[in-house]
């Protein structure tokens, strides 16, 4: 039910904010500030802009196929809709991983540090629109995690 509403929402927008332009904001604000190399301050600004970018899309997406069926642009729009949620919770979880590691990588945290950050981050979604962030230990089998080296 909450799909087909969410869909409805979509099909029935007046907006004027094209997916299009959202989506090319979306990419360019995650290559610019989250990309491999980030630093709290770019990331920051991430969260900031997609937050807009969310706010965009929630209150003014519009679509000019408003049709039921075979509805390509509904479907990729709404994809659009998980895309911001899922940058948005990539930025907020990198912010709070001070460290770091495989392709996180931080300037201004330029070590692994596994003593704090050996564990898995959980994001889910408050009530007023944000992220809680929650962490899960890291099961360790056979072989003992260490830093790659080349």
């Amino acid at each position: 039910d909450e799909v087909i509403a969410e869909f409805d929402r979509i099909r029935n927008g007046s907006g004027g904010a094209r997916p299009h332009d959202i989506r090319k904001k979306m990419q360019d604000t995650m290559t610019r500030n989250v990309g491999v190399f980030r630093t709290d301050e770019t990331m920051g600004e991430a969260v900031a802009d997609l937050a807009k970018l969310r706010e965009t899309f929630n209150r003014s997406v519009q679509i000019d196929d408003k049709g039921k069926q075979f509805n390509t642009d509904l479907l990729e729009t709404w994809e659009l809709g998980c895309l911001l949620e899922l940058a948005e919770i990539t930025a907020v979880s990198a912010i709070a991983r001070t460290e770091s590691r495989g392709g996180h990588a931080r300037d201004d945290f330029p070590k692994r540090n596994d003593e704090e950050w050996l564990k898995h981050t959980l994001c889910h979604p408050t009530e007023d629109g944000k992220y809680e962030l929650d962490y899960k230990p890291v099961f360790i089998g056979r072989y003992e995690p260490k830093e790659r080296v080349y």
